[in-house]
């Protein structure tokens, strides 16, 4: 079982390091969507996608790897009661709480990303509306109302 626990704990690190990613995906998105920069936005959104593949992956493995070291369905603290190892337990103890502080850190900035999401969308969304309103009374040479969004390649000259 000692093996066991080893895997464990190796999987619950690499859990780690990929969410240490995310929270810096995180950070760089909320600076993304505060400087409205699309294509560094996009390129946060790509990397974060295939870190959390990588993380789906990791869970699962870390699935395997607790039941291996018979701690079944277990949640972290009833695993961390477990460990008769004073040292493993500290490090366990240690890594649990690092992992809860930094996936509720990536929760608050996410929120965050969302608001600002939300906000510069509403702000997109009032622009589009005051620019419609403005152009609703153009009309053009046949007396039709003038339709800005369409192309010039759809006219006839």
């Amino acid at each position: 079982m000692q093996g066991n626990i080893k895997e464990y704990k190796a999987v619950l690190e690499e859990c780690l390091v990929e969410c240490k990613k995310m929270l810096d995906f995180e950070s760089d998105k909320r600076k993304a969507l505060l400087e409205s920069d699309i294509n560094n936005l996009s390129a946060v959104l790509q990397s974060q996608q295939a870190t959390m593949m990588k993380l789906e992956n990791i869970e699962k493995r870390r699935i395997e790897a607790q039941e291996k070291a018979g701690f079944g369905e277990m949640k972290a603290d009833e695993i961390i009661a477990k460990i008769d190892d004073a040292e493993q337990k500290n490090s366990f103890t240690v890594a649990v709480n690092e992992l809860r502080a930094i996936v509720e850190e990536i929760q608050r900035l996410n929120k965050i990303s969302i608001d600002i999401a939300k906000s510069n969308l509403k702000i997109a969304n009032t622009i589009l509306q005051q620019q419609q309103s403005e152009n609703a009374g153009v009309y053009t040479s046949r007396g039709e109302n003038a339709n800005w969004a369409s192309s010039s390649f759809e006219e006839k000259i």
